[in-house]
């Protein structure tokens, strides 16, 4: 690590004294209105006859630079849209000369105006570029209004189930970015965080099967990128988004309203983005379950678990830009989002006895009060070395997570004659605190025009704290008695440092990247003070791309790369959760990291249909299995590593434009999954003694994905889309899974000069996304099918202010990666 570290400081030291044997020229251009003009193209000519020497963009402060110009007399041309062409008088650069600064590089606005020239060329809702596939969320109109979890469930190839579980290409563990920066969060807390964001923040959604080497190791199924809007508009400028929705069941409401802020001038840009939502929702679980030993039923369970859901929050981005010089850029962001999760649960059980007729029945009445805030900022730097594209960045970023989840639980329990024969009153809260801190350093050293070099340096450190209280409410006074076995706290405390180096090359018609990185991880989790784990291990991650461009129709390539899938913070975490007193979750303090390692060949013909065929195998595969214990009728889930998983599949990416009005871009996957290895099976004695076997698992299923969106573009600035997307049964360890599908339907109007959009849509038309599935192994036999209110119409309106001569804004990636993947907290 120490080396590397040297190493790249040795790279920017060397660059830094190099000598400047030849003529440097630089200028700040601006306009009449002594404007910056940023990005404007400039070109250096020789004088003698105007024939091009370099070229160059302006940068964010309208500064341009060129190096290592032979001596001799030159002019420079500059140009941008919407003004009138420059040319500087002729100058000379020459021992005496060698540094230029031009003065006076004044742009005059072209008075010129286009009579009602219409754009109809757009990005689609679904872009497929070499290295990923890009959906284009601002470009969908049935996207209007909703969350982003439900824009992510219409990316080709991505499957969110009933507990937020987010899966690409049939491959659990994805790496979920926002702006380059990981979430760390849980899968239940990040569906939370998304079901909380409005899409009318999010500008694109990156999809990378096969991430190279500069991103952390975390996520065996890739990396999905959020890129949240930043405004690139000069002056001040923005957007105002407000809208309604309602279900089709209970009629229960959803409002978002959204503002986007961004002032540039000068040097200085400094952007918001402020959002408000409150959501009203439903959820009904209905699961019947047996108690089996040596195939004989014992009990079973027919069991109808309702909730009422409010979720509301309120989420805040704040950010600013200082441009020092051409070559040196300081920036700090922060972002928030607070939120409030309340859930009235209905959770009625009819338990029956061996020979199916009813025994008793259990009613649990649930008050559950989640409180959250989850906080980021970042500081970070970039410096230019040259105009040849060397440069290197820095990044320090602290992140904290907080919830408070207080639960309140009422179990009563009546016989077979309806009469009330016990009750059970217990209170519940939980406190989550996760600090992380990370600082990254990354260098891009281009060696020539086909060649560049990269190296990076990073450190993280996690500390997460976890607090759970239980007690029992007792006589009529409801006097508070601890209960010992739920009552505990969980300290867990991660450091992972992580170098990396990565070269590419152009040989005429192939393209080469070699990448290799290196992770140490060291972890400590201690359960009432006592310590329960202990880890330290270090990995090599390489990577591998290779592509041939074999006409200019068809491009083949071929990628390669190991990864690491490390468990989340709360899955170590030995706490149990409760849904009622016989069902429940809880961790593993003994869970290990998984290791993916995958291979990809695709094809591309014109730039845009792509077949790909991938396989990849998972050892020691975390995967969600269920266990029982008869003799307490008690049903709980938790996470297990067992052996392997295979994913062999082929899928196909198609954007077709069919005419000048209408688009369709069809994504199909087709895979099979097998999971092989040994599931615990726990069982307690008549003597109380608890003995564990392992039973073999053999599952495998060949499943197929299919994403299909058609936009319509019709007169009057009116425009339609239909999108449906369907998943076919599937297999995960344990789990059988039953098809799933929707079908979404908008329009959208354009009126007061395309600044006002009105958009209606439909989500999931036909009620049809629900999950099914089964249990169904040795003796666990547990039926399971969810519905929530995925039905909704939204009319959503957003409104467009401010300049409208757009230029690019600066891009940048924090440094807090794969950690925040992993952090359980906040409201589900």
């Amino acid at each position: 690590m120490k080396t590397l570290f040297y190493f790249l400081i040795a790279l920017i030291s060397l660059n830094s004294f190099k000598t400047n044997a030849q003529g440097k020229i630089s200028g700040q251009i601006t306009d009449d209105k002594n404007k910056i003009v940023e990005f404007a193209n400039v070109t250096l000519l020789k004088a003698k006859d105007s024939t091009l020497v370099k070229g160059a963009l302006s940068d964010q402060s309208g500064s341009f630079e060129f190096e290592k110009i032979t001596y001799g007399d030159y002019i420079v041309n500059i140009s941008q849209l919407g003004y009138k062409k420059f040319y500087t008088p002729k100058f000379t650069i020459n021992s005496e000369n060698g540094t230029v600064k031009l003065s006076n590089l004044v742009m005059q606005e072209d008075s010129k105006q286009l009579s009602e020239v219409q754009v109809v060329a757009k990005k689609p809702f679904i872009e497929q570029q070499i290295d990923k596939t890009v959906v284009n969320v601002e470009n969908s109109i049935v996207s209007a209004g909703s969350t982003a979890l439900e824009v992510l469930e219409k990316s080709p190839g991505v499957t969110v189930d009933k507990d937020g579980n987010i899966s690409l290409k049939g491959k659990q563990n994805v790496m979920v970015m926002m702006d380059g920066k990981p979430t760390y969060m849980s899968a239940s807390d990040l569906a939370n965080l998304l079901r909380n964001m409005q899409s009318s923040q999010v500008d694109k959604i990156e999809l990378m099967t096969n991430p190279p080497a500069k991103y952390d190791a975390a996520g065996n199924a890739g990396v999905i990128n959020i890129k949240m809007k930043k405004n690139q508009n000069m002056g001040l400028n923005g957007s105002a988004t407000l809208g309604l929705g309602y279900g089709f069941y209970q009629s229960l409401p959803k409002e978002n309203a959204s503002l986007n802020l961004n002032y540039r001038q000068g040097k200085v840009n400094v952007f918001g983005n402020f959002s408000g939502n409150n959501r009203k929702s439903f959820q009904i679980n209905d699961i019947k379950r047996k108690f089996v030993e040596n195939g004989k039923t014992l009990s079973g369970f027919d069991q109808i678990a309702n909730s009422d859901r409010q979720n509301s929050s309120f989420s805040y981005k704040v950010g600013a830009d200082y441009f020092i010089d051409s070559k040196n850029t300081i920036g700090v962001l922060f972002n928030g989002m607070n939120g409030n999760w309340k859930e009235l649960l209905d959770n009625q059980a009819i338990i029956k006895n061996s020979l199916g007729m009813m025994d008793s029945t259990s009613i649990t009445k649930g008050d559950i009060n989640n409180n959250w805030g989850n906080y980021s900022t970042n500081v970070n730097f970039k410096h230019i070395i040259d105009s040849t594209g060397k440069e290197w960045t820095m990044d320090a970023d602290y992140a904290r997570y907080d919830s408070d989840n207080n639960m309140k639980y009422r179990t009563s329990k009546y016989d077979i004659n309806n009469i009330l024969r016990q009750t059970r009153n217990e209170d519940g809260l939980t406190a989550s605190k996760i600090d992380i801190y990370s600082l990254k350093a990354d260098l891009v050293f281009p060696i020539n025009k086909k060649a560049k070099f990269e190296a990076g340096v990073k450190s993280s450190y996690v500390n997460s704290n976890n607090d759970m209280r239980f007690e029992f409410l007792v006589g009529d006074n409801n006097n508070r008695v601890l209960d010992p076995t739920r009552t505990r706290g969980f300290l867990y405390k991660e450091n992972i440092n992580a170098g990396y180096v990565n070269y590419s090359q152009q040989f005429k018609k192939l393209s080469v990247q070699l990448g290799l990185r290196v992770e140490n991880t060291n972890g400590q989790g201690t359960l009432q003070g006592k310590e329960l784990l202990n880890r330290n291990y270090t990995n090599l991650f390489p990577s591998i791309y290779l592509r041939e461009k074999l006409s200019a129709k068809h491009q083949l390539g071929l990628s390669y790369s190991r990864r690491i899938d490390r468990p989340s913070y709360e899955d170590l975490n030995p706490f149990l959760f409760f849904l009622d007193p016989y069902t429940f979750e809880k961790g593993n303090e003994l869970l290990q990291p998984q290791y993916t390692d995958a291979i990809e060949m695709s094809h591309t013909f014109m730039d845009a249909i792509t077949t790909t065929i991938n396989y990849s195998r998972t050892n020691g595969v975390m995967t969600q299995i269920l266990e029982q214990n008869n003799a307490l009728k008690l049903t709980n889930v938790t996470k297990f590593n067992i052996g392997y998983v295979d994913n062999f599949g082929i899928s196909f990416s198609v954007p077709v434009p069919i005419t000048k009005w209408w688009f369709s871009n069809t994504y199909f996957n087709l895979y099979n999954n097998h999971y092989v290895g040994d599931i615990p099976k726990t069982t307690v004695g008549a003597d109380g003694v608890a003995t564990t076997i392992f039973q073999p698992l053999d599952a495998r299923a060949t499943t197929y994905q299919a994403n299909m969106t058609h936009q319509f573009t019709l007169p009057k600035k009116f425009s339609i889309e239909l999108s449906g997307w369907y998943q076919s049964p599937f297999v995960e360890a344990q789990l059988i899974g039953k098809p799933m599908g929707a079908v979404s339907f908008g329009v959208q109007k354009k009126f007061l000069k395309d600044k006002a959009t009105l958009k209606l849509n439909v989500n999931d038309v036909f009620w049809s996304n629900s999950f099914r599935g089964s249990f169904a192994f040795n003796d666990i036999d547990v039926q399971i099918a969810n519905k929530w209110e995925s039905r909704v119409a939204r009319l959503t309106f957003t409104y467009r202010f401010g300049n409208n001569k757009v230029q690019a804004s600066r891009q940048r990636q924090t440094g807090l990666e794969a950690e925040k993947g992993r952090v359980k907290n906040g409201g589900n």
